[in-house]
């Protein structure tokens, strides 16, 4: 017989850059070409941190670098003109997909009781590209984004409520994870009373991410299917 708590749906959520892929700098000079070409700033980003921060939130820190401020139109021209940038530098620049990533996920787009999403700081379009350059897209149908809100925990609230929007009435999920590489996808699953998983492939190291407060820390994600589908 079928034990109905262990037949119940997971949940797993990823952020992406840092997590399961790098640009190596794709991602920062396509948002300098853009803010060149929107608003004739020519801007190199040196004061921003882009790990585990969003892009509207970056953008915001860029207005007030530049004692305006960011209005809805703004950001909508921002938004439109970032993509198309963001399509040339990626296609350009080397990439690396961390190792287990592309085994992980396809363990897990293969398993009937995984749900898969993003909560991730990229806005959607740029999400899509990445992915697509990883060769990763066609797992990822679900989740929230950057251009949605400015913090993250806010993101992760999205996402987790059109994970569980795609449920059978009355379902629930059994467990929650989200995977990510900053304090800012801790605190996000710690919001959202997901388990925290945090990859020491980005630019936190162990010791930060443990401080932080996840509950796991791994080198890579090669062999954590095991502690997702436990």
């Amino acid at each position: 017989m079928k034990d109905p708590e262990r037949a119940a749906p997971i949940l797993v959520l990823f952020d992406i850059d840092g997590t399961l892929l790098d640009l190596h700098g794709a991602g920062r000079k396509a948002f300098a070409q853009a803010l060149e070409q929107v608003f004739g700033w020519c801007d190199e980003l040196a004061y921003i941190v882009f790990a585990g921060a969003t892009d509207l939130d970056v953008l915001e820190q860029i207005f007030r670098r530049h004692q305006r401020t960011l209005t809805a139109r703004d950001a909508e021209q921002f938004f439109d003109a970032l993509p198309r940038h963001l399509e040339i530098t990626a296609e350009a620049a080397e990439i690396t997909v961390y190792p287990g990533v592309s085994g992980l996920v396809d363990e897990l787009a293969r398993h009937p009781g995984v749900t898969i999403g993003l909560v991730t700081g990229n806005i959607e379009r740029c999400a899509r590209i990445k992915l697509e350059r990883a060769g990763l897209h066609q797992h990822f149908e679900l989740g929230a984004f950057g251009h949605e809100h400015g913090d993250r925990r806010v993101i992760a609230e999205l996402a987790i409520a059109r994970c569980a929007a795609t449920l059978p009435p009355g379902t629930a999920f059994r467990k929650k994870f989200l995977i990510g590489d900053t304090p800012s996808d801790i605190r996000a699953a710690h919001h959202i009373g997901a388990v925290s998983i945090a990859v020491a492939t980005g630019h936190h190291t162990r010791a930060d991410l443990l401080a932080a407060g996840a509950q796991h820390v791994l080198d890579s994600l090669e062999g954590a299917a095991s502690l997702l589908l436990a």
